[in-house]
């Protein structure tokens, strides 16, 4: 599974945990299963970041270009 599906999974299992008709037992369970899924997104995501810092590196000094992830 993608990455974008992944997280489309995550978020549904997010809105059907919040549902007030989802009894106790299934909103646990949807739980467990998102805590498992959040996991290998940030596995998944921890590899794609390692990605972009190769292909961003300065060609032949072996050094690293980052700069740090800002919000406006």
């Amino acid at each position: 599974m993608k990455f974008e599906e992944k997280l489309e999974k995550l978020e549904q299992m997010s809105r059907e945990i919040q549902n007030p008709e989802t009894d106790l037992e299934k909103a646990v369970s949807l739980y467990e299963d998102g805590m498992k899924l959040a996991s290998e997104l940030e596995k998944d995501l921890s590899k794609l970041e390692r990605r972009v810092e190769i292909v961003t590196s300065a060609p032949g000094s072996g050094e690293v270009i980052s700069e740090p992830y800002t919000e406006d």
